[in-house]
């Protein structure tokens, strides 16, 4: 016997969403890059009524990893994981991300 969703108990009303078709706008960044003011010391002021801003923290340099990186990597990772050495696994997951440093170190004259 197939039972209504009134009949179960577990009614809740439908609520439709509405989504807004007007388009988003840009938001504004709140990190100001401003230098900062120096006293007649030449050292930065610090103390009360100063405010100090904070960089965002670097993003690692990666590089675009290939197909034969991933298969590589993938086959490092599943080595690693076998023998139980997490050095190994760590580094196929590097070599899958591309941030394992590969041509970086490169000679130049």
């Amino acid at each position: 016997m197939a039972f209504t969703r009134s009949s179960t108990g577990h009614s809740k009303p439908r609520v439709q969403m509405t989504v807004s078709t007007e388009p988003e706008r840009k938001r504004k960044s709140t990190h100001t890059t401003r230098t900062k003011k120096h006293t007649l010391t030449g050292r930065p002021r610090t103390g009360a009524g100063v405010k100090t801003t904070t960089r965002a923290p670097a993003t690692h340099h990666k590089r675009k990893p290939h197909l034969s990186d991933k298969i590589s990597g993938a086959a490092e990772k599943l080595v690693g994981k076998l023998t139980r050495r997490p050095g190994k696994k760590a580094a196929g997951t590097r070599k899958m991300r591309g941030t394992d440093g590969k041509g970086s170190h490169v000679t130049r004259i």
